[in-house]
């Protein structure tokens, strides 16, 4: 063989060498190429959970994501701040995410002057699929039928409630004590870690009752019993269980947006692959199903729309986690 062929030919192979290892370093290089870690600040059987775990079992249907899957973290304490710190403290590469109810999110940082975790600042939003809807539950052995009608009940007996919700700084443990408050009813706040916990305590008839999510009360429908939540209009997953407005009572309105959540910093456009991941998840007719039968709904907002309505939140549980909360620490 000639020289000047064999440089050919050795010169096409190296060529050709360098193109199958530049395709395999760009295939190996694709987001995602391994599995994504969802942690939820909460224990199994929640809203949160709930949400995380329908969200993750579709999750890798969406072409954005390759095929992966998301692998849910049960991180139980600090009303989710727990979980939520150590995503901040890890890598903004996308591969560890956060999944919480905004309200939650925000209570959990203006209840606490010294937290370690800012959502609005330490982590970008990647858009919603579901909502929290807290809601006041008794036992269904309780003579009470509606709200009015256990406030009467309670005020008349002078009875000191005691009452369970999963975190003590949670979405539903401001609205337990801002609604009785504003009712006039003497109580006990007994938090638990997760809202299957606050509802297994309701059930053995360790509380009086339970300021939980609504959701909370799918499969258990012989034990529980909803009968009132702080909206405007009743929630669409739970059309059974009337507003506090509509029986005459403090018509309070707060609900909480289920938000996918990543440290600040991820590559603009892994968030991209990220927040088509929730939109896509979110028009699935299975993830859709999944959620209604847990009585949760299921819908999209923007990640811009989604980070909005927290920051609303913010406005409009401030006031109260500081009269309700920081208050009553003083």
């Amino acid at each position: 063989m000639k020289l000047s062929h064999l440089i050919k030919t050795s010169s096409a192979m190296a060529f050709g060498a360098a193109l199958v290892v530049g395709t395999a370093g760009s295939a190996l290089a694709e987001y995602p190429d391994k599995p994504i870690k969802l942690l939820v600040g909460y224990s199994a059987g929640g809203g949160t959970d709930t949400t995380a775990r329908g969200f993750a079992s579709y999750v890798h249907e969406i072409p954005e994501m390759n095929g992966m899957p998301m692998v849910v973290i049960n991180k139980p304490g600090g009303s989710g701040m727990k979980a939520a710190k150590v995503v901040k403290d890890g890598k903004a590469d996308g591969y560890m995410l956060y999944i919480i109810n905004s309200g939650s999110f925000a209570t959990a940082e203006m209840s606490n002057p010294n937290s370690l975790v800012k959502p609005l600042q330490d982590f970008d939003n990647l858009g919603c699929m579901s909502q929290l809807i807290t809601s006041l539950q008794v036992q269904t052995s309780s003579p009470h039928k509606t709200a009015a009608d256990w406030v009467k009940a309670m005020k008349a007996s002078g009875k000191k409630v005691r009452w369970a919700t999963p975190g003590a700084t949670s979405m539903h443990a401001l609205i337990g004590h801002l609604f009785l408050d504003t009712v006039g009813i003497s109580h006990q706040v007994i938090p638990f870690k997760g809202g299957s916990k606050a509802r297994g305590a309701l059930v053995a008839g360790k509380v009086d009752v339970a300021f939980n999510g609504v959701n909370n009360i799918a499969g258990f429908e012989k034990e529980i019993r909803g009968i009132g939540v702080p909206l405007t209009k009743r929630d669409p997953a739970a059309m059974d269980i009337p507003t506090f407005g509509e029986q005459g009572l403090p018509p309070i309105n707060v609900g909480g947006l289920f938000c996918l959540w990543a440290k600040k910093g991820v590559p603009a456009d892994r968030r991209a692959k990220l927040e088509a991941a929730v939109k896509g998840v979110a028009a699935i007719k299975g993830f859709k199903k999944f959620m209604n039968k847990s009585k949760l709904s299921a819908f999209h907002m923007t990640a811009a729309e989604g980070l909005a309505g927290t920051k609303a939140l913010y406005d409009t549980l401030g006031p109260a986690v500081k009269k309700v909360l920081l208050g009553k620490k003083k």
